[in-house]
């Protein structure tokens, strides 16, 4: 707590006011680097402070963001009783990053692909033994819930469907050179042979593992990926440093435990989606917060009252080509806004720390193409293709990884195929400046190579093509804090600053 809040509080104590805080802090058992959630049970169940839960649920809250942590959000705190909530949406959607775009009609017509995040992963093997990937069980329960408050309504039902994420009969993406050593060494250093276990079973877990002891056996001071295999496990002779070819973060300083994740996760033996696309999930919300959100309205500046401890909001609502000032008026504000965007935000005053993650924290550009076809003539090859992923080689420069649909297998009518999906800086930034038309001819180029005339003859003229870079909104696709940022910052997100709170795949273990 900064001075300032201690003053503050010392005289509204004086004055009798009522006031109570209760820290998220390893001071109070909340583990914030590892399985905070088991601190706020103890805290729940040691009673601490005499809280007045009834003025708590009078409290008015404004979340600005309805991405999925947003909504979570409101989930979360209208499940507990509060109902002065409401949302503040500068888009004309909800979702924010989980986006689907239907090509031709809708969900049920089968003819979509995602711009945005696209399957979920459910097991991993470990020498022989399937785990389930428990990092997402929160996913699954979430959409078993909005079943329930929607009365299993089929518009709005969220159904997972398997996944295929690779084909015997599409080209094997080349293995990293030297990972598997580089992984077994990792482990070596742990001393814990069972490390991807726990990342697997309880993620929560292993950050609080990896940070205890990490790298630090080498040096005082973390590694990157690239770091670590390039300098200290070249110079042991443990992989060759020519022959390693780094991942999507490349020779950067992107923090090691980002690229374990990433690595549990594309080493998935059995992934799920949603049946109709993943914009189904932020869908079933609608009939839950359709009252309370305000689309189409951008948060331009908020201001802090010490006075009345409350937060003032200056928001932009345009509507039919028309602006209107909006100011509101709230005891708390969640921000579920990535700091990408967030940096053109007028705030309060929050502790330099902060300021530093929302001014400081990198994100990964992406760039997706999506191309429809009249039928789904890969299925239909003599080797065909259902479902699955592939990464292109280097003669297919630029593309990255291409996915057929998982969905609606052998099915007739159109599909679409997400054919270029790149988060390489180097070429995301030539697509990033390249007319959209020319991207997406490219692509189509490229597919035409790969499949002959057909792919031509068969594509409709459709297409969606997203670069996150150049999302207004978005400006970045995922968080990827580099070296040392990561462990920095999280115990800044477990703190309110000036009555905001932030939320978001930037604040978690794991981002995206």
């Amino acid at each position: 707590m900064s001075p300032a809040q201690q003053i503050l509080d010392a005289r509204i104590e004086q004055r009798g006011a009522p006031h109570q805080r209760i820290e998220m802090s390893n001071s109070t058992g909340v583990d914030v680097w590892g399985a905070w959630f088991e601190g706020i049970e103890l805290l729940k169940n040691a009673h601490v402070g005499a809280v007045d839960a009834a003025a708590a649920k009078r409290s008015n809250i404004a979340i600005v963001g309805a991405g999925m942590s947003g909504l979570m959000t409101y989930l979360c705190l209208a499940q507990q009783g509060l109902t002065n909530i409401s949302i503040i949406e500068a888009s004309n959607r909800l979702g924010g990053r989980v986006r689907t775009v239907y090509l031709s009609g809708g969900p049920s017509d089968y003819s979509y692909q995602e711009m945005g995040p696209m399957r979920l992963p459910t097991t991993m093997t470990v020498e022989g033994e399937k785990l389930n990937i428990s990092d997402h069980q929160l996913v699954f329960q979430l959409a078993q819930e909005l079943n329930a408050l929607n009365n299993n309504r089929e518009d709005l039902r969220v159904k997972f469907i398997p996944w295929y994420e690779t084909s015997d009969n599409l080209p094997h993406p080349r293995p990293l050179a030297g990972m598997d050593k580089v992984l077994k060494q990792v482990n070596t250093i742990l001393s814990r042979k069972d490390f991807c276990v726990d990342m697997a079973t309880n993620m929560f877990k292993a950050h609080r593992i990896w940070l205890d002891n990490g790298l630090k056996s080498i040096s005082q001071d973390p590694w990157s990926e690239y770091a670590f295999t390039v300098n200290y496990m070249a110079a042991k002779a443990v992989v060759n440093a020519t022959e390693y070819r780094p991942t999507l973060s490349g020779p950067g300083p992107s923090c090691f435990w980002d690229d374990l994740c990433g690595r549990v996760y594309a080493n998935a033996t059995t992934w799920t989606t949603v049946d109709g696309g993943m914009d189904r999930l932020p869908l079933a919300f609608a009939p839950l917060v359709g009252n309370m959100t305000s689309l189409n309205s951008y948060l331009e500046r908020a201001s802090y009252s010490p006075q009345s401890r409350t937060v003032l909001l200056h928001s932009r609502r345009v509507m039919n080509g028309t602006a209107t000032l909006i100011n509101s008026t709230h005891d708390y504000v969640v921000l579920a806004v990535p700091f990408s965007a967030m940096k053109s935000l007028q705030l309060p005053p929050v502790s330099a720390m902060m300021r530093n993650a929302i001014e400081n924290v990198p994100y990964i550009p992406a760039c997706k193409v999506a191309l429809e076809f009249q039928t789904r003539f890969w299925e239909h090859l003599a080797k065909p293709i259902y479902g699955s992923c592939w990464t292109a080689g280097p003669e297919f420069g630029g593309i990255g990884s291409m996915c057929y649909p998982s969905y609606n297998i052998n099915g007739t009518g159109k599909a679409a195929v997400l054919a270029s999906y790149t988060a390489d800086p180097a070429w995301t930034k030539v697509w990033e400046a390249t007319p959209e038309r020319e991207h997406v001819a490219y692509v189509l180029g490229v597919m035409e190579r790969i499949h002959g005339p057909i792919a031509r003859e068969q594509y409709t003229g459709k297409y969606s093509r997203v670069c996150w870079m150049l999302d207004p909104l978005e400006s970045g696709g995922w968080a990827d804090p580099s070296v040392e940022q990561h462990q920095l910052y999280l115990p800044e997100y477990f703190k309110t600053h000036n009555n905001m709170i932030f939320v978001g795949e930037h604040t978690s273990y794991t981002h995206a």
